[in-house]
């Protein structure tokens, strides 16, 4: 595929998503745009897109005030696949994190909508293998909460004793992210502080040397 039939394919996409338009066709055209590009177009483009699907997102999101929840849902679906095929993992995340809680927030009225503890627990550690340990942090503790309401109503022990099993490798994950913030975040104070001392003896090394002969 040549430069400007790639171009158009972009073009198109684009025009789609602010036609609202956000259905399969408008991801096949998404992918089949990214497939042609070589590594430096990719790179290029793939940062334009990003930030032109975030800032869309938002005013999106915003429109859907008063959609149905199944709306909300495959737009939310939409935009995580759309993220995922440009390559922004974060966003992409993000928009299953928010699925997921649209989902568990409308779950006492609408039951088929909830989010099962397995749903929470792979989430979480998807977000952990990507680096996103504060997502995996949430997304841990919202399992643990579903692992509860199961242990509630359920009578049988080998089931009971399944659901604790379970809630032992949630916590051992939520420990996990937890630890590795708090270390990630030790780090990250450490060298502020090794940073702004080199500054301060640099300060001191390129001061001006004030001439005597002045007043």
């Amino acid at each position: 595929m040549s430069d400007s039939m790639i171009a158009d394919q972009t073009y198109l996409f684009l025009n789609r998503i602010q036609e609202r338009r956000f259905d399969e066709e408008s991801l096949r055209i998404l992918e089949l745009s990214l497939v042609a590009m070589n590594v430096k177009s990719f790179s290029e483009v793939r940062s334009r897109l990003a930030d032109f699907m975030r800032s869309e997102s938002a005013a999106i999101f915003g429109e859907l005030t008063g959609e149905s929840i199944v709306a909300k849902l495959s737009v939310l679906e939409f935009f995580a696949r759309a993220f995922a095929l440009i390559g922004d993992i974060e966003s992409c995340l993000a928009m299953r994190y928010e699925a997921l809680n649209l989902r568990d927030l409308k779950s006492p009225s609408c039951l088929w909508l909830r989010v099962s503890h397995s749903e929470w627990t792979e989430f979480a550690v998807q977000s952990m293998e990507n680096g996103f340990l504060s997502i995996a942090g949430k997304a841990s503790e919202n399992a643990l909460l579903s692992l509860k309401r199961d242990s509630l109503i359920e009578t049988k022990q080998e089931e009971y004793s399944t659901i604790l099993d379970a809630a032992e490798k949630v916590r051992r994950l939520r420990d996990s992210a937890a630890l590795l913030t708090s270390s990630y975040s030790v780090q990250a104070q450490g060298a502020e502080y090794l940073r702004s001392k080199e500054l301060r003896v640099l300060s001191r090394q390129t001061r001006p040397i004030k001439n005597p002969d002045c007043t």
